[in-house]
């Protein structure tokens, strides 16, 4: 008799049992599969990002792609200096990124000023930034032999640059306002309509 009310006994604790395991095990695996779908729509919007950098990059005309490679590869020399020329090129490196990004994000918006602006600082391109790379491999290889009047000639050429980049900075400057003021007529006239 004993037997037969201890059989009632174990299988409810029997199912209490398989009902909490089971519920830990469906917690996981929705963690899981929670977990790997996050990671899976991270994924594919990476994909996707860079799917459309690429587009973009090639839509951008060679000369702005070539300058792109420069300043990769003067970003690769200004790494290899010594703490005092990287301290010293570093403002360069900044306006070029500057200036290298808002014609790359002008082609991207299909700016109808894109090419006015590109026009405006094809030198930079041109010349500047392969000067530029150019100065920063010179640096990499004669930082440490370099006399007091050679490091005297490199500290002009570096202000000769900041000159050259202040200079593309206020031709886009330029553009910008001028695109500003001819929005501002276009608002005005159609206001007066």
């Amino acid at each position: 008799m004993f037997r037969l009310t201890l059989i009632p006994f174990v299988l409810i604790l029997s199912l209490l049992i398989f009902g909490v395991v089971s519920f830990y095990i469906i917690k996981k695996l929705k963690q899981v599969i929670n977990f790997l779908r996050r990671k899976t729509s991270e994924i594919i919007q990476k994909r996707q990002q860079e799917k459309t950098r690429q587009e973009q990059q090639q839509k951008l005309p060679d000369i702005v792609k070539n300058g792109q490679d420069q300043y990769k590869q003067l970003q690769q020399n200004h790494a290899k200096l010594p703490m005092e020329w990287k301290n010293l090129l570093q403002p360069l490196l900044d306006d070029s990124k500057l200036l290298l990004d808002e014609i790359v994000e002008s082609f991207n918006l299909n700016d109808v000023l894109a090419e006015q602006k590109f026009n405006s600082i094809r030198s930079f391109f041109n010349h500047t930034l392969d000067a530029l790379v150019q100065f920063s491999e010179k640096l990499n290889d004669n930082h440490q032999t370099m006399s007091a009047e050679q490091r005297e000639k490199a500290q002009q050429n570096i202000t000769a640059f900041k000159a050259d980049l202040l200079r593309h900075q206020e031709a886009l400057w330029k553009i910008k306002c001028i695109d500003f003021d001819v929005s501002m007529d276009v608002i005005k006239e159609r206001l007066k309509k």
